[in-house]
């Protein structure tokens, strides 16, 4: 009997916390809005253990307020993955487009040429179309602000939104592409 009224009292204060962090994430500078792309990150289960810890590490920095951190480790997630399935459907056709690139396989594909050539060959070779070349470049413009030395400092806000986006883009090439 006190068992049942102990889990039946967990349960409600469970409750009580979710819903307390969904209205505290419609506050700009709540850090509830991190509780909730926790949430997001479970759709990436089952997939590979190292790209859920990408975005696990990302989320993390958000909590503490790392956000440029954050960035670059959703970027570094999401390229893992775009770059896998580029070169798993289309290995033959970098090949050929790019054919003074010298590589045995994806990771010295990916250690000889920057992410930016890899992305144009993406869009080349029809991975990607030509809005999604230039989302990926800003993409990868703001990753590189927040991994180099300059002057930017992107807002909780902003990292959110960045991390959030590069999970989802991430959940489409591993469920559509």
């Amino acid at each position: 009997m006190l068992d049942k009224e102990l889990a039946k009292w967990v349960n409600t204060v469970a409750l009580a916390e979710k819903k307390a962090h969904f209205i505290l994430a419609q506050h700009e500078s709540s850090k509830s809005r991190v509780i909730l792309l926790e949430d997001l990150t479970k759709k990436l289960s089952g997939s590979p253990v190292d790209v859920q810890d990408y975005f696990i590490e990302a989320i993390k920095c958000l909590e503490i307020g790392v956000c440029r951190s954050a960035i670059v480790f959703s970027w570094a997630g999401h390229f893992h993955v775009l770059s896998e399935e580029l070169f798993k459907k289309h290995e033959a056709d970098i090949r050929y487009k790019r054919q003074n690139w010298k590589f045995s396989d994806l990771i010295e594909l990916k250690e000889n040429y920057p992410e930016s050539q890899i992305l144009d060959v993406a869009k080349e070779v029809t991975f990607i179309n030509k809005a999604d070349l230039k989302i990926l470049q800003g993409q990868l413009s703001k990753r590189n602000q927040c991994a180099h030395p300059t002057l930017y400092r992107p807002s909780l806000n902003n990292a959110i939104g960045f991390v959030d986006e590069m999970i989802s883009q991430t959940m489409d090439y591993m469920n559509m592409k």
